[in-house]
């Protein structure tokens, strides 16, 4: 699977993607906030971003797979420390694959994206 990795932590980033090559899968891109993000993933068209919520330049993770969504279906799994109501909630309204909780394990993020 093609797949846009978006976090504004570069350790974070690093061990994500690790883990995303360990189980097969290339890492076409990577960003660090919301804008970033949905220019990439509308010149890379990846098969799927992993998302985190909270970006650099006071982005919105969710707000930037809106933005996304609306000229490309192209789902998210949203990897984030933020897991409250609200938040869930507001990336469930979006393509959605999986809602993972920071620290994330290899093994979690495999499941999220069979």
């Amino acid at each position: 699977m093609r797949i846009l990795l978006v976090d504004d932590d570069q350790l974070i980033r690093f061990v994500h993607q690790m883990y995303l090559e360990q189980l097969g899968h290339e890492v076409i891109g990577v960003a660090e906030d919301g804008q970033q993000a949905v220019d990439l993933a509308l010149a890379l068209s990846p098969d799927l971003v992993v998302m985190d919520i909270r970006l650099e330049n006071n982005s919105n993770g969710i707000d930037a797979m809106r933005r996304v969504q609306e000229s490309s279906p192209i789902p998210a799994v949203y990897v984030s420390g933020n897991s409250d109501k609200k938040t869930v909630e507001d990336a469930e309204k979006t393509l959605m694959k999986a809602f993972l909780v920071k620290p994330i394990s290899q093994d979690e993020l495999r499941q999220a994206l069979t």
